[in-house]
């Protein structure tokens, strides 16, 4: 194998899909822009656009506190004093 060349397929969440812009590019706009790409978390704590810590099933509070993050859509909320985290429409 030549040097450089990665051995198999690309790991998906390192694609970009459709050609979206990074997340960053997103942050202090409006959380509709920021999941216009779907690997991207929102923050509304700091109006921070991030890339979804794919890692994680659900993002670490040393990102977003839970009930201020979003991804997916924009209008859920979890609840966090709920040991399970339930999951409610705002």
């Amino acid at each position: 194998m030549a040097p450089g060349v990665a051995r198999g397929p690309m790991p998906y969440w390192t694609l970009r899909l459709g050609g979206a812009a990074p997340c960053s590019q997103n942050t202090n706009k409006t959380c509709e822009e920021c999941l216009k790409n779907v690997s991207c978390l929102w923050c509304n704590t700091n109006k921070a656009c991030l890339d979804y810590p794919v890692t994680s099933v659900l993002p670490p509070a040393s990102l977003c506190k839970l009930s201020s993050a979003r991804w997916g859509v924009c209008w859920g909320l979890f609840k966090e004093e709920n040991p399970y985290a339930r999951f409610e429409n705002n």
